[in-house]
């Protein structure tokens, strides 16, 4: 979520070795900040047994969802015209996707209510997968489940009683403010556990200075005890949509900053991984960057095997205002540098690409326009596209032997993400989804497939997409439209399959509600991840409602679910 507020300068304490870049209209500022120390904390069964209620003297209310303004292209006020690529994808008709291996309950807003003393929209669902576990976070909360069985192992948990009985002070300790994120590490098999967090004033306005709250396991047992840092944002700048990515050389995060009611550009924070998986101070990279129109940033979050040593860490955003007849996607290359006290590491922008025609704009100015049935009594209201942005995650994955998306290489890096655009027509929201594919021996990036998901008139948004080891690409994604209560579903395509489009859909679980609640916020983002044992198996966790009243007090309940597209991947 994105919130803004007033508030009083704070000076922040950070090494002053920076440099300045810039670039047509981009402009970077790096620094290194200062190290952060680490606290251990008890084993979450430990604190399983002994967490009865919340720390917080005040629950968060989450504010209404603000956006960058998206515009338009020009051309599409004088006559319509036409995404070929939804043309494309209709002309196919689709197969029924293999059924879900097994689909099981995770938190909900119900357990928000318990532990907070009331509820929070939106759920900001998200979760991963290891060997053994599936770990989950919503709005404040998160919690473990054997993932064989889907049953729960711990009770849901605020991130804040795991620094508070740590013996840590802040709002890491007191406040559960949310954007939570969790990541398997297979690199190391440990866990990465985050939130963001601030102190408020008496009047209830946030106040610097901005935190962020790491968790980073000591083993690869997510019920086990972490190592847990508390970082502060720099400048005074509130960092929002915090989004993370697992690196070889780091821990990659990026933020959107806001400052005094405005945005003030994005950032790109890299935290040392090696001395924070030994829970050793950790330094942080820092990355201001300054580009009008540039959308919220994701940094890569690698799948598979290594690839090729020095390889960056690749972070991506679109161009919003784009008013021609394709959009840009930018991408940037950062690299991670602690060897010395005052090294910032680096980052550059590689070369755009530019993307098939689409109308960015789903709803005609506002955010607001996804169909749904009527609700509690019969009050029908729309939803929140979010279609600002890309949605988590952005995927990288290495072939080394075969490059499934481009047989005329050898060997390929691909990323793959989506965001959320208009479908076949105002008020119908589509997934548009895309593989890129990088040739290692020139390092250029290039599209080599991209597609729109608007097989009917439903809409489908929110979605996260994956490859697996075979190529097989997957997309989860809610779906709803006025005679379909917002529902789970996936879609994906075989490594084979004819190129640009989707060829199969299930429904990972069906709503039985619709959501009233007036400011419309509907998950924000979700998470597809691939497991790690088999490098075949998709899992996927997003929020639905189980009644029409749920929906009007905002008890979301949530949902995660594991499916394969093919018995050929093994």
């Amino acid at each position: 979520m994105i919130m803004k507020s007033s508030f009083p300068a704070f000076f922040c304490l950070c090494i002053v070795s920076h440099v300045l870049y810039a670039n047509d209209n981009i402009t970077f500022e790096s620094k290194r900040l200062p190290a952060i120390n680490s606290k251990l904390s008890p084993s979450l069964l430990e604190l399983n047994q002994t967490e009865t209620k919340s720390l917080s003297t005040q629950r968060h209310v989450v504010p209404l969802h603000t956006h960058l303004t998206i515009k338009q292209p020009t051309f599409l006020q004088e006559k319509r015209v036409p995404d070929l690529l939804i043309t494309a994808q209709q002309k196919f008709p689709l197969i029924k996707a293999p059924a879900p291996l097994i689909t099981f309950e995770g938190a909900n807003g119900n357990d928000i209510d318990t532990v907070f003393g009331s509820t929070s929209l939106p759920s900001d669902v998200n979760g991963d997968v290891g060997p053994s576990h599936y770990v989950q976070m919503v709005q404040g909360l998160y919690q473990i489940f054997d993932k064989q069985t889907g049953d729960a192992l711990i009770k849901p948990l605020k991130l804040s009683s795991l620094f508070a009985a740590a013996g840590m002070k802040g709002p890491c300790a007191t406040e559960d403010e949310g954007d939570p994120i969790v990541l398997y590490d297979a690199l190391a098999t440990r866990w990465l556990l985050s939130q963001f967090n601030f102190k408020r004033q008496k009047n209830g306005i946030d106040k610097p200075p901005y935190h962020e709250c790491i968790a980073i396991s000591t083993t690869d047992d997510p019920t086990g005890s972490y190592y847990l840092y508390d970082t502060i944002i720099p400048n005074n700048n509130q960092g929002d949509y915090p989004k993370f990515g697992v690196w070889k050389d780091g821990y990659y995060m990026t933020i959107e900053q806001f400052k005094n009611h405005q945005k003030n550009g994005s950032a790109v924070m890299v935290f040392d991984r090696q001395r924070m998986l030994q829970g050793q101070s950790a330094g942080v990279n820092y990355h201001a960057i300054v580009s009008p129109g540039l959308s919220a940033l994701l940094p890569s979050d690698r799948d598979g095997d290594s690839p090729p040593a020095g390889t960056p860490n690749y972070v991506i955003g679109i161009d919003i205002n784009d008013t021609g007849t394709f959009q840009t996607l930018r991408i940037f290359e950062v690299k991670a540098d602690f060897s010395k006290a005052m090294t910032t590491g680096s980052i550059k922008e590689s070369p755009s690409l530019n993307s098939a025609f689409y109308n960015p704009e789903v709803c005609n100015g506002s955010q607001i326009c996804i169909p749904q049935p009527s609700g509690f009594n019969n009050l029908q209201l729309q939803l929140n596209a979010v279609s600002d942005r890309l949605m988590y995650r952005l995927q990288y994955r290495y072939f080394a032997q075969n490059c499934p998306v481009d047989n005329t290489l050898k060997a390929c890096g691909t990323l793959v993400f989506n965001h959320t655009i208009r479908g076949n027509k105002k008020g119908e929201a589509a997934v548009r989804w895309y593989i890129l594919k990088q040739n290692t021996e020139t390092q250029a990036w290039s599209i080599a497939q991209q597609g729109t998901f608007a097989p009917d008139s439903t809409s489908r948004w929110m979605g996260s997409a994956a490859l697996n080891k075979r190529g097989d690409l997957a997309i989860g994604y809610s779906m709803s439209s006025r005679s379909l209560y917002p529902s789970i579903g996936y879609a994906g395509r075989l490594v084979d399959d004819a190129p640009n489009r989707l060829s199969m859909e299930g429904l990972l679980y069906a709503g039985q509600g619709a959501q009233v609640d007036p400011g419309a916020r509907w998950g924000d983002y979700t998470m597809l991840s691939v497991d790690p044992v088999d490098e075949c198996t998709f899992w996927y966790t997003n929020q639905y409602y189980a009644n029409n009243e749920d929906g009007y007090y905002g008890l979301w309940r949530t949902r995660i679910g594991s499916f394969k597209l093919s018995d050929d991947c093994f």
